[in-house]
């Protein structure tokens, strides 16, 4: 009888516990689906899921794109080459504390619901490159594509750096923007300042790009 009523308390853990990841996804991290922040250089690029299924254009701030391998957006802009961005992915930690707690049966129920993949990282700039360009336009591409590389890519680099008032990126940043070495101790209090002012990498690349007048398009 004892074997009984723990198999049968069992069963309805198993049954409570199941699909764990899913729930904690679908409570913690606003459902099956994952939300997006899509945005580019220039903006208002067209953004289609899988090649074919529209999304709207850029910046697009709040989207939520299913948890699924191998998915990938493609944005388009007149007058610029077609963009493809595979959307990286990263297995979901809480699908081992589903065996855990729940056994393979519950694993079982994430798989098919394809809680255990969460796109990542959850934001995306994109830089599209012009069909057509002059040599002055390349130039002037290629330094703001640096810029942008340098203030986004390399943003913890470029905090590091500009916390001492120096460094290896600090320096490349001073360089790319072309300041002069006579004023280059006004140009990282500018750069200090527009860090602390700004909210994230994107942000801070924006104010940096705007404040010393580097534009190409």
């Amino acid at each position: 009888m004892r074997r009984i009523s723990a198999l049968f308390c069992m069963t309805l853990l198993g049954l409570f516990l199941t699909g764990c990841a899913s729930v904690v996804s679908f409570i913690g991290e606003g459902g099956l689906d994952q939300e997006m922040r899509i945005t580019s250089d220039p903006p208002g690029a067209k953004v289609f899921l899988m090649g074919s299924i529209p999304l709207g254009e850029t910046p697009l701030l709040q989207i939520k794109l299913a948890r699924a391998k191998n998915t990938f957006l493609t944005l388009k802009k007149e007058g610029y080459e077609d963009q493809n961005l595979l959307l990286t992915h990263r297995f979901n930690p809480w699908f081992w504390g589903n065996i855990i707690c729940c056994g393979f049966y519950g694993s079982t129920t994430d798989s098919m619901t394809d809680a255990t993949v969460a796109l990542s990282p959850t934001q995306h700039h994109v830089l599209l490159n012009p069909k057509k360009a002059s040599l002055e336009q390349r130039e002037q591409f290629a330094q703001f594509k640096t810029a942008r590389n340098l203030t986004l890519r390399g943003y913890s680099e470029v905090q590091q750096n500009l916390a001492v008032g120096h460094g290896e990126y600090l320096a490349s940043l001073l360089t790319t923007l072309r300041v002069p070495e006579s004023e280059q101790g006004n140009a990282i209090r500018q750069l200090q300042k527009l860090m602390v002012d700004s909210n994230g990498p994107l942000d801070f690349s924006d104010k940096v790009l705007d404040s010393f007048h580097l534009s190409w398009f």
